[in-house]
Parts: C-alpha cells; structure tokens; sequence
C-alpha cells in the first residue's frame, strides 16, 4: 500500500498535533507502507527538520508544496484562508499526477474531494464545526473514517452514517520516549528541581486558539497550598508571558516555573520528576466531546500519578481506578486532589499503575494496526 498523510500545518510545530502526525507516519511505514507526508512549506523558527526534531528515523518521505505564506502570531482570518486556499491548489496539482491506487490520509475535510479522481480517501476527525450539514455532506464522500472519541462516532450514527464505516482511534504514545528507567530522584537531579519538594507537572501547550487549557485552575489551586511547586511545559512565549503574570497575580510567582516548548526526551523527564501530574481541562464542548489529548497518554506511560478532569472524552480511557477524577472548573478541588496524592501516596502509586497497564494499547503501532486493518 501507498499513503499520502496530506496535512495543512507548520511543520515542525511546538504544537502537539505536529508530533502526532509525524508519529503516525512514522507507525505506517514501520508498519510496511510507503508513507508520504504532504504539507505547506511555511517557515518554522526552528531550525533542524522533521526527522532531528522529533528524534525519529527517516522511514517516510516529506513532500513541501508551495503556499502564499503570510500567516503571522497575529494573522487575520483571511490570511489563513489565503494559505489554506494555495495549499489546497498546490495539493490538487500534484495528486494529479499520482497513481490513484494510493490511499490519501487526512485531516482536512477539504481534501476528500480528491476522491473524485480516483483515490480512496480515509478521514480523521477531530471536531464537528458549527456547519455540520455541509461537513457532513462532505465526508460521506470519504471511503473511511478515523475518529479520537466515541462521542465523535456517535454524532456521526446520529446523522446517518454507518458504524461500520467508522473507527474510533484515539491519539496514541511513543512508549519507547515516556516508559523511560529514570527515577524520580534522578529526573530532578539531571533537571536541577529541588529533590525534597512537593512538584506537579502540566504538560502540553498552555492554551488552544488562544482558550485556556486549564492551567488557571492549576495556579489557582497551588494558591491554595502553601509547600507545593507547579512545573508547567510546552507554552508559547506569548503564552507564558501570560502565565507569568497570572502567577503573579496569585502570589505564587516564586512556586510556578513556566517553560516553552521542549524535545519530548525533556517532557518526559520532567513528568518522571513529578509527584503527580495535571490535566485540568475546561468543560466546554470540545473538551467534553471531541478531544483525545496526546499528554493523557504521555502522562500514563511515565508511571506517574494522574489528576483530570471529569469529562466524558477523559473517561473513555480513565476512571477512578486509574486516576484522580475532579470537577472541571473547580480550583478547590484541584487543589484537595494534589493534597490526597501526597496524604495518601499509596493510593497515588496505585493509581499510577493501573493507568499504566492500560497504556500499551494506545501506542502509536498499536493505533496504526487497528487504523489499516479499517482501511483495507
């Protein structure tokens, strides 16, 4: 089989979304498929490619299509849409001359109109947007598709589609990057984190489309323990700035360390280093029905124990036997769920353990298996 994962991103990204496509080319073509990441070339502030950045071997190839690049930290919609509109043109453009026994992987509704030449088009969805008629009518042109919740697949039997035809494959983890044999006395050792503090861990970026991801309820629950030491990763420059001066705010700059985006070898010691590590989503639609956050899953391959919030996307894979479960929203509780890992450590190792045991069956080679036996 051949397959082209056609993606409309800056890549390489900071953005969590960047390292799960790279991860799933990669899994195709360990699993035997020649595998070809299509993108826009746009310019990246970083300087090393896909393969060094991510640390992964250059088992697929990587086709850079020209775009009117003009996106910017402040770019308006038509920018974007600019961009969006010449990668589509540049992307019809070279499939035109593929062979059409390929399978064209995306993400981007746009895309499935390439079925019309011939090609067999599998979708993966993330979201409904607010036009779900017009989506919808567009995606039954897909001959498969690939959803991150049964929320997502439900909405989809609501509106007509057929199960079979839909699989549902949340994100998946390099166990291989977070199962690392560090100990946590070692982790802070290597990071230089105080070796006796009480740490908690948020990983990931710090806010989506400029919405918080839930570290206001994190640095607002640390405000309500006096011993405890906030470690968050994965923020913009804009957005730790931001942080920064909410912590500020709290009385709590000198017990919250924010830093940018880091290597996932540096993610994955700083959750190794941690006492207990947060995912404190917001309860808004998206959170609620549509995601399948990469950190739960990076979270659950370190061993470490977990706090998230009580949505219906976090608990088709958590519960109360695998992690601390707190009402979204709730500062308070966060911050009585922090103390319990640390009043009853036990219960927190325990914890740690059952979300590792469910792991295995999120990994990246595992979610690939599942994704081409829907395919074929």
């Amino acid at each position: 089989m051949r397959l082209f994962y056609v993606a409309n991103i800056r890549i390489p990204t900071e953005k969590a979304h960047g390292i799960a496509i790279v991860k799933a080319c990669e899994s195709f073509a360990q699993a035997g498929v020649a595998t070809t990441l299509v993108v826009p070339r746009r310019r990246t502030p970083f300087e090393k490619d896909i393969f060094e950045t991510y640390n992964m071997e250059r088992v697929f190839s990587v086709v850079f299509l020209p775009v009117i690049d003009l996106i910017r930290e402040r770019a308006g919609r038509l920018v974007f849409m600019l961009e969006a509109w010449t990668f589509y043109v540049s992307a019809c453009t070279h499939f035109l001359f593929k062979s059409r026994d390929a399978v064209i992987y995306t993400r981007e509704p746009g895309f499935i109109a390439l079925s019309s030449l011939g090609f067999r088009i599998v979708f993966e969805c993330h979201f409904i947007p607010k036009r779900h008629a017009a989506f919808f009518r567009r995606v039954r042109r897909a001959h498969r598709i690939v959803v991150i919740s049964q929320a997502l697949k439900n909405t989809f039997v609501e509106a007509g589609f057929q199960a079979a035809s839909i699989l549902v494959a949340p994100s998946g983890v390099d166990l291989s990057v977070f199962d690392i044999p560090v100990s946590k006395e070692d982790a802070r050792k290597k990071l230089g984190v105080p070796l006796d503090a009480k740490i908690a861990v948020y990983a990931g970026n710090f806010t989506t489309m400029g919405e918080d991801k839930g570290l206001n309820d994190a640095i607002d629950a640390v405000a309500q323990i006096f011993d405890i030491l906030l470690i968050a990763v994965g923020g913009s420059p804009k957005d730790v700035g931001r942080y920064t001066e909410k912590a500020r705010e709290a009385c709590v700059e000198n017990r919250v360390r924010l830093f940018g985006y880091m290597p996932q070898e540096e993610l994955a010691l700083h959750q190794k280093a941690a006492d207990v590590l947060l995912m404190p989503f917001p309860d808004t639609p998206h959170y609620r029905n549509h995601m399948s956050p990469v950190k739960m899953f990076e979270y659950m391959a370190s061993k470490v124990p977990i706090i998230a919030t009580d949505l219906p996307t976090i608990r088709e894979v958590l519960d109360e036997e695998s992690a601390i479960m707190v009402s979204p929203g709730d500062p308070a509780a966060l911050s009585q769920a922090m103390k319990r890992t640390f009043a009853e450590p036990g219960i927190a190792r325990l914890l740690a353990e059952r979300a590792y045991e469910k792991v295995s069956e999120y990994s990246w080679q595992r979610r690939t298996e599942r994704i081409l036996e829907h395919i074929a």
